[in-house]
């Protein structure tokens, strides 16, 4: 149940969706990767060895500490805390994602984490959402975390955040939405950094801290607007438009050279239970 933050300058949560109209709602889109699950398998970024390390570092995990994932995806992060030995127990609404994260040997459960009835004798040593959290809107989302969490147990919520890119780049690429999805221009600026302050005055959480793993990935032409198709503001554009403007940003990239090196923020909310 992962988002489009990974594109340069975007902003899961500020840009409006556009092309098939109003009646996209909030829960709609979420599972709307769904459609495309293997190739959003193939095409997702990771995320860097460091970030995973950090997060075990900081929670002072070891291999068979059981773990929670919100909103797993395919697995893009799962598999990290899997090679490192954690008992991930994943959470996923999509069918179709669900379905591709099972090939991988994990434990699924095809429900979001509002819906979620936690067995009584959860005590997670962690638990995360990968590109996910902001999918998760209940009132209780935080005190709900803090419920499962073992005492001094983790919270870990992060997100990659891909750099602007710069120059005549930027230009052309910026021209090619403006052409043929101006809807999905002026996303305007990030506002994950509300994460730290919910985290700092949730009653079951404390330690609220955030740290950033910097990363670079290379991408051709093609692996750039086959990622592309997998974010959601792109899925719910009619096909015609969706369409033009992949081809239109496939342009500008060939034009610049045939790819594109784009420079990742893994942006990282860490809280201990209190």
């Amino acid at each position: 149940m992962t988002d489009a933050a990974e594109q340069p300058g975007a902003d899961p949560e500020a840009r409006h969706p556009g092309g098939r109209g109003p009646e996209v709602t909030a829960a709609e889109q979420r599972l709307i990767f769904g459609e495309i699950a293997e190739q959003y398998d193939q095409a997702r970024p990771s995320y860097p060895d460091a970030l995973f390390d950090t997060i075990i570092e900081h929670g002072g995990l070891a291999p068979g500490d059981p773990a929670l994932e919100i909103g797993a995806g395919t697995g893009k992060a799962t598999r990290g805390f899997l090679a490192r030995g954690i008992a991930v127990h994943a959470l996923e609404p999509s069918a179709g994602m669900a379905a591709v994260l099972r090939t991988h040997g994990v434990a699924v459960e095809g429900t979001t984490f509002e819906a979620w009835e936690p067995p009584q004798s959860s005590a997670f040593r962690l638990v995360y959402a990968a590109q996910a959290w902001h999918w998760v809107h209940s009132a209780d989302r935080y005190e709900k975390v803090a419920s499962v969490l073992a005492p001094g147990g983790t919270l870990a919520l992060f997100w990659n955040q891909g750099r602007p890119l710069e120059g005549d780049l930027r230009v052309d690429n910026d021209a090619a939405y403006d052409e043929h999805a101006p809807n999905l221009t002026g996303s305007g600026h990030w506002r994950l950094d509300r994460t730290l302050d919910e985290m700092t005055t949730s009653a079951g959480l404390r330690d609220a801290t955030k740290r950033v793993v910097t990363w670079e990935q290379r991408y051709t032409t093609a692996e750039w607007v086959t990622l592309l198709g997998t974010h959601s503001d792109h899925r719910i554009l009619p096909e015609a438009q969706r369409t033009r403007l992949h081809s239109a940003v496939g342009d500008v990239i060939d034009k610049h050279g045939g790819y594109l090196d784009v420079v990742y923020d893994t942006w990282l909310y860490l809280a201990t239970r209190a």
